[in-house]
């Protein structure tokens, strides 16, 4: 019987995405003699992994050979099968696009690892609800080898038609009959897979987390002075732009007081909104671009912030948000995805998916008002983000299902 975990993602342990990763290993390397990762893509820069984790570099050599995947996917039964069986949700190239790269992944996942030596109870763990766990689907059945297979799935790899997500995932259906269990990461996301799929007994919900710094966030003492704080990457979902906007229309409708904002993440738009912020004398910006989870804590730490905000127009549940919380910082959050089981009016409010600056200013000066405690605010996220109980659990289950 094996007691292996072969886990497969897009980069970690390598350059510093799916960092919800960085706390889950150690958890995984506890639970299992072996631990297997085969990410999709390496880099140089390498994150540090228990001393049982091994980590298959060479598959990514034959992901990144886009060519001859390009050709490996054009002459396939399986591309135009897929085309075939999908007809009726084509509407344009793009979605013959899709299908191409969906398929191309496939394909790759399945001929590096259809030789494979799997041994009785591995248990293949897809972190993304994609390609990859289709592909082992395939594998396993024209095998012999009784492997498990098992997925989490976020917000990218869940939703289907929104604009910041694939219009469609091909064989979704197929695949939930045939999996072992998938694990999204949200109660939005559990019901929307089960309701969208009529799919039941398959999906377990299964909350993500972060550790406690044992500390809570320095109290701000001067009212008159606001620390507004925001992080993730900059991109259209993620709308740090209209954050700008709602600042500045905060700092112009009260005079009287300092607002400061500060944002943590990188992308294409930082310059162009470094260049739309108003010089008003009463508003100081800090766009500090990517920076490690460590500054940020040491943030959190050392300097007094009023409120979190986070206004994007598409979820799972924001790891970001857990982290303020669990220094017990008050969020203001849209109602998207997953974000109103970790935004609640214990911890912060509320906001419609698509607010107004109007909106967010009055939410701002609502959460002012109500002075929410921070202790009882990082007491919620203890009770249900706390990376040590959530990680346990999981892995807990993980091997009741590879024994089962």
């Amino acid at each position: 019987m094996s007691n292996r975990i072969i886990l497969i993602t897009r980069r970690f342990p390598f350059f510093k995405t799916e960092a919800f990763l960085e706390a889950e290993i150690n958890f995984l390397g506890d639970g299992f003699k072996n631990v297997l990762i085969v990410p999709s893509e390496i880099g140089s820069e390498v994150r540090t992994v228990p001393a049982n984790v091994e980590i298959d570099k060479e598959f990514s050599f034959h992901f990144q050979n886009k060519k001859k995947r390009a050709m490996q996917t054009f002459f396939s039964n399986y591309f135009w099968k897929t085309i075939f069986r999908h007809r009726h949700k084509i509407n344009g190239v793009g979605d013959i696009l899709r299908i191409f790269q969906f398929v191309s992944s496939v394909i790759c996942y399945e001929k590096y690892f259809g030789k494979f030596l799997f041994k009785t109870n591995d248990l293949i763990y897809t972190y993304w609800f994609a390609e990859a766990t289709c592909a082992f689907m395939k594998i396993k059945n024209r095998t012999k080898v009784n492997f498990k297979i098992i997925s989490r799935a976020h917000r990218y790899d869940l939703y289907e038609g929104l604009p910041s997500t694939p219009k469609f995932w091909p064989y979704r259906s197929l695949i939930l009959k045939q999996i072992d269990r998938l694990f999204p990461i949200s109660e939005n996301g559990k019901k929307y897979i089960e309701s969208r799929y009529d799919v039941k007994g398959k999906v377990e919900l299964s909350k993500l987390g972060v550790f406690d710094r044992n500390q809570l966030a320095p109290d701000v003492e001067d009212s008159n002075t606001l620390y507004i704080v925001s992080v993730s990457r900059i991109d259209p979902m993620k709308r740090v732009e209209f954050i700008a906007d709602c600042v500045m229309r905060l700092a112009k409708d009260n005079p009287d007081k300092e607002i400061n904002w500060t944002h943590f993440g990188d992308g294409p738009n930082l310059h162009n909104i470094k260049k739309s912020i108003s010089h008003l004398p009463n508003l100081n910006t800090f766009l500090n671009g990517a920076v490690p989870n460590t500054h940020i804590y040491k943030y959190y730490e050392e300097k007094p912030v009023t409120i979190f905000i986070n206004l994007s127009s598409s979820e799972g549940i924001p790891v970001s948000i857990m982290e303020a919380q669990s220094f017990g910082i008050p969020v203001i959050a849209t109602d998207v995805g997953g974000s109103g089981e970790i935004v609640t009016k214990e911890t912060g409010l509320l906001l419609t998916s698509h607010p107004s600056e109007e909106e967010v200013v009055s939410a701002i000066n609502q959460l002012l008002e109500a002075n929410l405690d921070r202790a009882s605010v990082k007491a919620v996220w203890q009770k249900n983000f706390n990376a040590n109980t959530n990680y346990k659990a999981f892995v807990k289950r993980l091997r009741e299902i590879q024994s089962s």
